[in-house]
């Protein structure tokens, strides 16, 4: 492939007015773009891939969403990928002008939920959550640690409490652990740890029941 330089200057001349290239030729400068480390023009491309018609093809608004989070960046571009991943967000929401809507899969909620975290958008970020919760996705473990650090940075008990109460809703395996370091990095009512401690037991009930099946088998 030619040198970046000259891919995008051929792009910013020809697309959209002259060019309307496909899902595939849009994926294809995606990967330009990781080759020659230049992520940071995803946003830009992006719109073009709304603008074009492309934004409910799942497999490229997937790969969007991947690069970006992949690595942290520096504050400009992470700001920068969380006015794409609301972009991209507000594109399931919407479908395709109404007749065809994305399916939320784990990954795409994850990666959206990263990109928001990096840049301090705590706000949206927890209204991922609930978008896990209304569409059947289960988080990943390393995400619920990322929240459980924003929530120590922010010195916000109740979001902390709250991730418990969420894991232990999920069964995730870092339940227990999560309410350890609750418990030792945040100041806690004594309603909050009471919470805790019902959460733990709930998980110590789970787990017993998991042992005794394995038993069993």
């Amino acid at each position: 492939m030619e040198n970046l330089d000259v891919v995008m200057k051929w792009y910013r001349d020809l697309i959209p007015s002259l060019y309307y290239p496909n899902s595939q030729g849009m994926m294809d400068l995606l990967q330009a773009l990781d080759t020659d480390n230049r992520l940071d023009l995803i946003p830009e491309i992006w719109k073009d891939i709304k603008k074009l018609g492309h934004a409910n093809k799942a497999e490229l608004v997937e790969e969007v969403l991947a690069m970006m989070a992949r690595e942290q960046h520096s504050p400009e571009v992470q700001e920068s990928f969380a006015d794409c991943a609301l972009a991209v967000r507000a594109a399931f929401a919407q479908g395709d002008g109404g007749r065809f809507k994305l399916e939320w899969t784990a990954s795409s909620l994850g990666n959206i939920a990263t990109l928001l975290l990096r840049a301090g958008r705590t706000g949206p970020a927890w209204e991922m959550l609930q978008l896990f919760k209304a569409n059947n996705r289960v988080p990943g473990v390393d995400l619920v640690t990322a929240y459980l650090n924003c929530a120590k940075v922010k010195n916000n008990s109740a979001q902390a409490v709250e991730l418990v109460r969420l894991s232990s809703g999920y069964s995730l395996p870092i339940t227990a652990k999560l309410a350890c370091r609750v418990k030792e990095e945040f100041e806690l009512t004594n309603e909050q740890k009471q919470s805790l401690a019902e959460f733990e037991a709930l998980t110590s009930d789970s787990d017993s029941d998991s042992d005794s099946e394995s038993d069993k088998e």
